[in-house]
């Protein structure tokens, strides 16, 4: 997946600084192009750059899981992050990683052209909606942003430090899949 999709996106690939650039620590997207549901996360941790692929470590499991809950396969997602490779000492992404590999992520956008886009965390929500808000205050809602639908989420990483997150970030995926539960009961809960 790595060549392909360095392949689709080569004219961004021609142009990245090298100072932005390392093979052993490069995870592209995954998911269909035609994905009505598209992720984004911050950058990829050490799971990420082993498996080669995004969101496939502990939080990555934890994610799994809601959506398993909230009846959604992964496989359906487009999943993929603000900088696609792992930053040294897995530090947070700064400013000028992000803007470098920006270009790339507005392409995916547009190739895939989501229903909805579902930003996992501070750092992706605060870029995609050009805002200082921490996703405390911005999560679950629904926000326009040139014409694309964008929900911001709790990280699910933030879950596994803080259980009283999860239900909110099963809350709020459930809104952005369209799968809110209608409060009616089964008759099996009986």
């Amino acid at each position: 997946m790595s060549d392909e999709f360095r392949e689709k996106y080569s004219d961004f690939f021609e142009t990245l600084h090298p100072n932005y650039w390392n093979e052993k620590r490069f995870v592209p997207a995954v998911g269909p192009e035609d994905a009505k549901v598209m992720m984004i996360g911050e950058a990829p941790g050490a799971n990420e750059v082993e498996e080669g692929e995004p969101f496939v470590g502990r939080a990555g499991e934890r994610m799994n899981d809601i959506l398993h809950d909230i009846d959604v396969e992964r496989e359906e997602i487009y999943i993929t992050n603000l900088v696609k490779i792992r930053p040294p000492d897995n530090r947070d992404p700064r400013s000028d990683e992000i803007e470098a590999w920006a270009p790339l992520l507005e392409q995916e956008i547009e190739n895939v052209a989501p229903d909805m886009i579902v930003t996992l965390g501070n750092f992706a929500s605060k870029h995609m909606l050009d805002t200082s808000k921490g996703i405390s205050k911005i999560h679950g809602r629904v926000f326009t942003r040139e014409g694309q639908k964008i929900m911001p989420v709790y990280h699910p990483a933030a879950t596994l430090y803080d259980r009283s997150k999860g239900p909110e970030l099963e809350k709020d995926l459930r809104k952005a899949f369209g799968k809110e539960e209608s409060g009616q009961k089964k008759f099996t809960d009986f």
